[in-house]
């Protein structure tokens, strides 16, 4: 057996292992064919993010825990800042696919801030403007005709809650430019980041995606970075989902982040709990009936309505799960600091010990 074959078995046999994990593999029963992302699922193995290492480490109880995140499916996020997109993300999908060209990789792209969101208020210069074209290019060359699943530019150009943006319609003919470059590649499923119920108005959010280029992308992702509840997040796709058909724009399907909502709450009952406390690092759960803080939602699956007693859904909203909801997707990353800064093995140890979700 060659090392390649072997190493591929041992990664296997640790997903198997792990107690209750839920991915999204064989298409489930009454799954419908036209969803891109139904069959198997890859699991990356590197040191994006830091959890398989921590997993590989650790033993006993530990081991498990650390599991519930390493071992299943969970979005990169790559950014202006992320050294040599082409390497990087080469990389990554190497490590997730592990020779398999059939396997879902799954990933975010921020580009539209090259100096974060604080210089939101400076214009994009015409040098910012090729630049930002030249890197999608280098993305979808790097992706190829390989399978993903791409988030694309959460929170689109915002002139809305968090600040002013200088130049928004420039940074939404950017994101345009990314929508239909991405979305022309064989087997890459696109889907525009819409914000979350507790952030914008449905009808704020259907313009947004359509000045972004929702017409080239199968749909929107939501709950991204935000712990809204599924039934909320539902409601939200349904409302964004028919306003756009309104428009011009039927059939559009979202994913729904559940990485950190097994708790649910709003931007706005945060900021009464804990006024003190940042809301892009907020309080994981210590206590599984603790509430108003992070825990691992339900995991990544296509089979998104064998969730619906457990969310408490009601009859309305298990329709419009079944209608407009393609899967639930790991995006956001509780186990880091700011979603984004330091890998915390404290944080992910308590999102995973105190998840109502096996």
């Amino acid at each position: 057996m060659s090392l390649c074959s072997l190493t591929q078995r041992v990664l296997a046999a640790s997903v198997a292992a792990v107690v209750g994990l839920t991915l999204a593999s064989a298409p489930p029963a009454g799954a419908t064919p036209a969803n891109p992302l139904v069959g198997n699922w890859g699991v990356h193995t590197g040191k994006w993010d830091n959890t398989y290492p921590a997993y590989q480490h650790a033993h006993g109880h530990k081991k498990r825990l650390y599991g519930k995140v390493a071992l299943r499916p969970h979005a990169a996020w790559f950014t202006a800042h992320t050294h040599s997109i082409s390497t990087s993300l080469e990389r990554y999908i190497e490590r997730t696919q592990h020779g398999d060209p059939n396997k879902l990789v799954q990933f975010a792209l921020f580009r539209q801030w090259p100096d974060r969101e604080a210089r939101r208020h400076v214009p994009l210069t015409a040098a910012d403007q090729a630049a930002y074209r030249s890197w999608m290019d280098t993305v979808a060359q790097t992706i190829g005709n390989r399978r993903v699943m791409i988030i694309l530019e959460p929170d689109l150009a915002l002139d809305a809650p968090g600040g002013h943006t200088a130049d928004p319609a420039v940074r939404l003919s950017l994101v345009r430019y990314a929508a239909q470059r991405l979305s022309s590649l064989p087997n890459a499923t696109v889907y525009l980041e819409a914000g979350a119920p507790d952030w914008l108005k449905a009808s704020t959010a259907t313009q947004l995606l359509i000045d972004a280029g929702i017409g080239y992308t199968r749909g929107f992702a939501l709950g991204g970075t935000h712990h809204t509840s599924v039934g909320a997040d539902v409601n939200y796709a349904a409302a964004i989902a028919s306003g756009l058909a309104a428009r011009g724009y039927p059939g559009k399907t979202a994913v729904l982040d559940t990485a950190d909502n097994g708790h649910p709450f709003t931007y706005q009952r945060y900021r009464k709990h804990h006024s003190h406390k940042s809301f892009l690092t907020p309080i994981t759960c210590k206590r599984k009936r603790q509430r108003v803080c992070v825990t691992l939602g339900v995991p990544p699956t296509t089979n998104v309505t064998a969730y619906s007693r457990k969310l408490h859904l009601n009859a309305t909203q298990n329709a419009r799960l079944a209608t407009y909801v393609d899967a639930f997707v790991w995006v956001g990353r509780p186990w880091r600091a700011g979603n984004g800064k330091s890998f915390s093995r404290k944080r992910l140890l308590q999102a995973a010990r105190t998840t109502p979700f096996r």
